[in-house]
């Protein structure tokens, strides 16, 4: 499940009339299918988002969602491979130095 976040960050308290009620009830749902799942089945579920500081605690309880694999900002070496991969197709200017663009995009 891409971008999790937009449905499983925390819930607003009720009665508020801030919160959005059907994301609030598929939350709801998705915590319920989570606890459904017998460990013996080997059911694994993936979900990514970039901003895990505003999940919802109760999706990050252990039994529903009990890992989290961090991947970094690529290094400046794989930021070059991924551009010569990238631009391979690309009919580029002479003297294009795709290590020199890679250093220069640290954060990316």
């Amino acid at each position: 499940m891409d971008e999790i976040d937009s449905i499983g960050s925390a819930r607003m308290e009720s009665g508020s009339g801030n919160g959005d009620s059907e994301v609030q009830r598929t939350m709801l749902e998705l915590l319920n299918q989570l606890d459904g799942f017998e460990a013996s089945n080997k059911i694994k579920v993936l979900m990514a988002t970039n901003r895990i500081d505003i999940l919802d605690q109760a999706l990050l309880r252990p039994g529903r969602i009990d890992r989290k694999i961090e991947f970094p900002n690529p290094n400046a070496d794989s930021r070059g491979d991924i551009l010569k991969i990238h631009s391979r197709k690309m009919n580029l200017m002479r003297g294009i130095d795709l290590k020199k663009i890679a250093e220069k995009m640290n954060g990316a």
